[in-house]
């Protein structure tokens, strides 16, 4: 149990946790959605945090860390990343689409989609090109004009060097949460910092939280190793398909292997094939 506690009194807000919970204070996630966008939002309010959407067109869920509203009904989803999974731009593509699914009821017209943001506070450079923040709009190959499709993408990265563009108020914020250690006298004066600090102090000495954050850890690695014993199943049937393939095993001896009778291996098989 010790490295647990450990772990809690030493994780930050780049922790998915932590994050998902201080978030859930309206005034701190309005705020930090403004420094990050620079514009002003009058109030948000909470659609689903850590929602878990499994789509019935798709075998994949994904949960998301925040997600939330303004007064102008536009939303915004707000997700950590930890991990260069080198991934991010196809990852943001799927969300969009599932929150976009999620927004509209059969029949309801495709004008009434919200206009959506998707944000990504990475502890990594996304894209290697040392800026803050990356801000993605669909646009016009030929000649740049908007698409104005509502939907825009923004990875922010807590490495990046390239300051031009944005605000002191959101480098000050990135630095933080990449280095929440370093560089304490000049936050001292950051309202958004000194009130994130003090949050997550009061949160840790919760010890209902604590408890609450190893359980949440436990799921998380129980849903990973769920996930590599199917990654190998699935590795399994698909040598087993190319052998069958290759008649070099027959049916009954690829369904023994897999710990089925040969009606359930016929079955699986046709599901692999129409993946």
């Amino acid at each position: 149990m010790e490295p647990l506690k450990t772990n809690w009194e030493s994780i930050g807000l780049s922790n998915d946790f932590l994050f998902g919970k201080i978030m859930r204070k309206p005034a701190l996630c309005k705020r930090m959605l403004e420094i990050i966008l620079g514009i002003k939002i009058d109030r948000i309010e909470y659609l689903e945090s850590q929602k878990s959407i499994d789509e019935e067109w798709d075998a994949r869920s994904i949960r998301l860390d925040i997600y939330v509203q303004d007064n102008k009904d536009i939303a915004y989803n707000i997700e950590i990343q930890t991990t260069n999974t080198g991934d991010l731009p196809k990852r943001s593509r799927y969300y969009q689409s599932v929150l976009d699914m999620q927004q509209l009821n059969k029949g309801e017209r495709y004008r009434n989609l919200k206009r959506t943001y998707i944000i990504f506070i990475c502890t990594f450079d996304p894209f290697g090109r040392e800026r803050y923040r990356y801000t993605f709009v669909e646009t016009c190959r030929e000649d740049g004009e908007l698409l104005e499709d509502g939907t825009c993408k923004i990875f922010l990265n807590t490495k990046g060097k390239i300051e031009t563009g944005i605000g002191q108020e959101l480098v000050r914020f990135l630095k933080w949460i990449g280095e929440p250690d370093a560089g304490k006298e000049k936050e001292e004066n950051d309202l958004l910092i000194t009130k994130l600090r003090t949050q997550i102090t009061d949160l840790k000495k919760n010890r209902g939280m604590e408890e609450n954050y190893m359980l949440f850890g436990e799921m998380l690695d129980e849903e990973r190793r769920q996930g590599q014993k199917e990654g190998l199943q699935q590795g399994k049937m698909d040598i087993l398909l190319k052998l069958l393939q290759e008649h070099k095993i027959d049916v009954k001896t690829a369904a023994s292997i897999m710990g089925m009778n040969e009606d359930e291996f016929a079955k699986a098989v046709k599901e692999c094939q129409e993946v």
